[in-house]
């Protein structure tokens, strides 16, 4: 005959049992897989939405802001996010200074109590200049007294985190 004691235990592991399915059933629904500086992010529920990503560091090798590069939907264009700390000054955009080219601009579209967030649409051509991963590669904003602030960005992996978000739409 089973003892309250008894019972209790055989709770105790069926609720062990059940935490630890339902914490694999989760981690089957996030995966993260790195490319050199960059990751892929895609999470399996309720559709598959995945995105790569960056952190930037600022000189005391803190994070400071990041890059994401993704879509909303299948069909959708492939967006440039960048987010970074308050005290911005928006109307000078965040700004990616590249190798061969003019600086690619986002437009700041909206600030939260923890960060800012800028965007803008990715075409084939400036795709094709991110994933020549140019060394030297900045981000650039102004803070609110208007001093520029340069982050070093690394683009070492992007071909390879770009190829592999393609082929998980």
């Amino acid at each position: 005959m089973a003892t309250y004691g008894d019972w209790l235990v055989r709770c105790a592991v069926l609720a062990s049992v059940a935490l630890l399915l339902a914490g694999a059933a989760q981690a089957q629904e996030r995966t993260v897989a790195t490319y050199g500086d960059w990751s892929v992010r895609c999470e399996n529920a309720p559709s598959r939405n995945c995105e790569a990503g960056t952190v930037l560091t600022n000189a005391e090798n803190q994070p400071a802001a990041q890059l994401i590069v993704g879509r909303l939907n299948n069909q959708g264009p492939v967006l440039l996010l960048g987010v970074v700390p308050l005290n911005v000054h928006l109307p000078a955009q965040l700004r990616l200074a590249l190798q061969g080219g003019a600086p690619l601009s986002l437009s700041f579209q909206r600030c939260t109590p923890q960060a800012c967030f800028a965007a803008t649409e990715l075409d084939d051509a400036t795709l094709g200049r991110l994933r020549a991963e140019p060394a030297g590669s900045r981000m650039l904003l102004q803070d609110t007294a208007r001093r520029e602030i340069g982050l070093a960005l690394s683009l070492r992996g992007f071909a390879q985190a770009q190829a592999a978000l393609t082929a998980r739409r």
